[in-house]
């Protein structure tokens, strides 16, 4: 007599209840980012909130592991890498090489004669340094690049499929993108960086809607080629080049950084045309819901 039993109560209470697990591995993930914001302030400190991006990709990693899953379930794998990151690439270059145009242009325009300095800054934190500093940015891109991707994307997305549709699943993790951001304009008003209601106001939607358009784009790019090598490398350059390549006008370091980030937006969601163009050209898969494996199935009895 033979009993299949599950052995992996992670693995099917995850595809029982897919929204509310990834809600509360997002929980854990903030929980560990306030920590890291708030009370050891290691952007103040380092630069980096480096600890709660290591922790945050260790927490995917552990529950991809017990939920009898592997890194290649949330699109870590080297199938169509060269066509993955070249759409991820792509994109990312095209929509950053639109927004400082269109930032320079404007600023010359309107008289402030602005340039561009290559100079290691961490803009939320006020931070920078020299070439060492600059190294250490990248790899925190990197770092965070794999948490909030394997997260948000490569966990959430497959979770999200099996109840909602392509697009509602889209939407619902890069809303939920956007709220992991807001802590940043507490941080603000904490430091004194923003004040008055106006500012607290811009703060919040500066930390909130773009990063929604971001989650969307990025979301799309792995919904649609199921490798999250292009949402990453997307990611990695996008953050990278924002805290090394700067705009200097007579007003100040990066006053126009929001027709920048305004004109990538609209670069990077119309770009999505050719995500889907290149997917298909590709013959890439979408990403599929989590199935339950067949020992999630009520118990079986074989004499």
């Amino acid at each position: 007599m033979n009993h299949t039993a599950d052995s992996k109560p992670i693995r099917s209470l995850a595809t029982r209840l897919p929204i509310l697990v990834s809600l509360a591995l997002l929980a854990i993930a903030f929980i560990l980012r306030l920590n890291d914001i708030f009370i050891l302030r290691l952007d103040e400190r380092l630069g980096e909130i480096i600890l709660s991006k290591a922790l945050g990709f260790a927490l995917v990693v552990l529950f991809v592991w017990l939920a009898g899953r592997k890194l290649r379930d949330i699109g870590l794998h080297s199938r169509a890498l060269g066509p993955s990151l070249l759409i991820g690439a792509s994109i990312a270059l095209l929509a950053l090489i639109v927004g400082y145009a269109v930032e320079l242009l404007v600023l010359a325009q309107s008289g402030n004669t602005p340039s561009l300095q290559f100079a290691a800054i961490d803009p939320k934190a006020g931070v920078s340094g020299g070439l060492l500093f600059a190294l250490w940015l990248v790899l925190g891109n990197f770092v965070n690049s794999f948490m909030e991707e394997g997260l948000f994307r490569g966990v959430m997305i497959p979770l999200f499929r099996i109840r909602l549709s392509f697009w509602q699943t889209n939407w619902l993790q890069a809303v939920l993108f956007g709220a992991w951001h807001l802590p940043w304009a507490l941080k603000w008003y904490q430091t004194g960086i923003i004040e008055t209601p106006g500012e607290i106001t811009m703060g919040v939607v500066t930390n909130f809607f773009p990063q929604i358009l971001l989650g969307l784009v990025w979301g799309y790019m792995f919904l649609k080629t199921g490798n999250l090598w292009a949402p990453w490398i997307a990611h990695t350059l996008t953050n990278s080049t924002l805290n090394l390549l700067h705009t200097i006008t007579a007003s100040g370091l990066d006053s126009g950084i929001s027709l920048r980030m305004t004109a990538y937006s609209i670069v990077a969601l119309l770009g999505m045309l050719l995500v889907k163009y290149l997917a298909k050209r590709f013959a890439l898969p979408e990403v599929q819901p989590w199935k339950p494996a067949i020992s999630d199935a009520p118990a079986q009895i074989q004499v």
